[in-house]
């Protein structure tokens, strides 16, 4: 981009209300012509030359492609630099976060990330990238709470209740999930691992039969993201027990954190996030990460992040790589005592 080309994007973009990003894209773009000064790298200088790519992993339609959309609009947008977003399904999402793994660490392919990249290695046993070494944490988006669903078929009314009641019928409640390794699965074995509850795990394949079943008192527990729990718990067709989380959700203000009701630090919840091949030049992630935090701060993005039941996060890459292996440390150790493996 020329010094013309940046100073007119920077005044028109100044005139629209995005003041912070675009002082910090102008003043690297002018530093970079008069690299020698900043000593930065030369492809550095010069980003984004073309439009950046975001992988999303799964298929069209579903939280991580929206949420991915969604960043991708805006930032455009807002910033004049075309970002487009690319399907590449199969695998549990595995297919699309290899390409990313391998692919050139320049910032054009970036992978949109959710609680899956942390543990998939764990999970599986012919990965062809390992998560720690190969992918490099640009930005966390945003997280949806996960609430616990109880039937209509049971009576229990508060976290404390189901733990008691699953307690003197060891082994007699069933758990159902939308699969093998999902959130929903592993989230109960967390809760397994702090209660010492013993229920039936019923793995399903997708979530949506799940909910049908919890209705019928097919199976007597669940737990699930808040965007697919809401519409049962406000038709009164299931009972939410408790939420994760250190706070309330403000679409279900009635409904206690599982700290409030004595378990804590219980807070596992759906995310999504920006990770790049490893090895990107810090410039560039700095610059990624200035633009989706702004994006994030978006009047419209909060709007559609708070449709779909999430909290937006943002923050710093380091942040974002703190958080990251968090969640790495946890689900590992939930993995390899619930033995659960995926061929």
């Amino acid at each position: 981009m020329s010094a013309g080309r940046a100073g007119a994007v920077f005044e028109e973009n100044m005139r629209k209300g995005y003041p912070a990003m675009w002082k910090f894209v102008f003043m690297s773009l002018v530093a970079g012509m008069g690299a020698a000064a900043l000593h930065a790298p030369a492809r550095a200088q010069s980003f984004p030359a073309q439009p950046i790519k975001i992988i999303v992993p799964f298929a069209p339609g579903g939280g991580v492609d929206i949420v991915g959309r969604t960043i991708a609009e805006q930032v455009t947008r807002q910033s004049g630099f075309a970002m487009v977003v690319e399907n590449r399904t199969g695998a549990g999402g595995n297919v699309g976060s290899t390409s990313v793994a391998k692919a050139s660490p320049d910032g054009y392919t970036l992978l949109m990330a959710s609680n899956s990249t942390s543990y998939n290695n764990f999970l599986y046993s012919n990965m062809q990238y390992d998560a720690a070494r190969d992918l490099q944490p640009v930005v966390q988006i945003g997280r949806v709470p996960m609430v616990l669903l109880v039937s209509p078929s049971i009576p229990p009314r508060t976290v404390g209740e189901v733990v008691a009641f699953a307690r003197a019928k060891p082994g007699a409640l069933n758990v159902g999930s939308g699969g093998n390794g999902t959130s929903e699965h592993l989230v109960y074995e967390l809760f397994k691992r702090r209660t010492g509850i013993d229920a039936v795990h019923i793995p399903y394949r997708g979530g949506a039969q799940v909910y049908t079943d919890l209705i019928a008192g097919q199976v007597q527990l669940m737990f699930s993201n808040q965007l697919g729990a809401t519409q049962f718990i406000r038709t009164g067709q299931l009972r939410a027990v408790g939420i994760t989380g250190l706070k309330r959700s403000p679409q279900l203000p009635d409904v206690p954190t599982f700290e409030e009701q004595g378990i804590a630090d219980f807070n596992a919840s759906v995310w999504w996030g920006l990770v790049g091949p490893a090895g990107m030049p810090r410039p560039i992630v700095s610059l990624i990460n200035q633009m989706v935090n702004e994006a994030i701060a978006a009047a419209e993005v909060k709007g559609r992040l708070e449709s779909l039941g999430a909290q937006p996060v943002g923050g710093s890459a380091e942040q974002f790589a703190a958080f990251f292996s968090s969640e790495r440390a946890t689900w590992q150790g939930v993995i390899k005592e619930a033995g659960i493996r995926i061929e």
